[in-house]
């Protein structure tokens, strides 16, 4: 699919929960469906304008949602200092209450999606905040941290990988879903860590991950 900025996208700023200034791209939709988007790491370029998460923000944003990508901690017009994905969690909250003032009210859905350093981070905040009822991992870098937490999780879990992440092996893959007490939804691509050549099936596989996290709700 074609990746494209929505005309109704406002630059934004919120309070980090550690009284950081973060800078976020907004796009409102529904008020009762929201989601704050998570990029990958910042020491290797990652940013929210990595193709990647604007491939899946343009996904939640067809099924209505109103969208908030921001960038983490010390990039682009973030203040701060990388947090080694620890510090990061205060930025996703920060997010999640911004989202909560600017809807009027916690949304009836609230979605944290993550892409690799980011579905570490986001992670950790669906399972800290219970504001949280839908949590979409994107290529989860299992062979660099730990996602063990995801078992304390609450909230509706998705996870979405590729057979050829050199960052997550499929056997790392499945033996963290299959670790999980309720079962996530999952789907794995032909994919590498970049999701190249791939983005149309990463759509695919975030529309459909969208829909069943909507049909558990009904």
């Amino acid at each position: 699919m074609a990746i494209r900025l929505s005309h109704n996208a406002s630059l934004v700023h919120f309070r980090s929960l550690d009284a950081l200034r973060m800078e976020g791209r907004l796009v409102k939709g529904a008020p009762d469906r929201a989601v704050v988007l998570c990029h990958p790491h910042p020491l290797y370029g990652g940013s929210m304008l990595t193709p990647v998460i604007m491939t899946v923000e343009q996904v939640f944003q067809e099924a209505g949602y109103t969208t908030l990508a921001f960038n983490f901690r010390g990039v682009g017009g973030s203040e701060g200092t990388h947090g080694e994905g620890r510090a990061e969690v205060a930025d996703v909250m920060g997010a999640l209450t911004y989202l909560e003032h600017t809807l009027g009210g916690r949304p009836k859905c609230v979605a944290v999606a993550g892409y690799s350093f980011g579905s570490f981070v986001g992670g950790q905040a669906a399972v800290a905040d219970d504001r949280v009822t839908f949590y979409l991992g994107i290529a989860p870098p299992l062979n660099r941290y730990d996602f063990s937490f995801l078992r304390q999780a609450i909230c509706r879990m998705a996870l979405v990988g590729g057979r050829r992440d050199e960052l997550c092996e499929s056997a790392r893959f499945a033996a963290l879903y299959l670790s999980l007490p309720a079962t996530p939804w999952t789907r794995l691509l032909d994919a590498d860590h970049l999701f190249t050549d791939a983005l149309d099936d990463l759509a695919q596989a975030c529309r459909d991950a969208i829909a069943w996290a909507e049909e558990q709700t009904r």
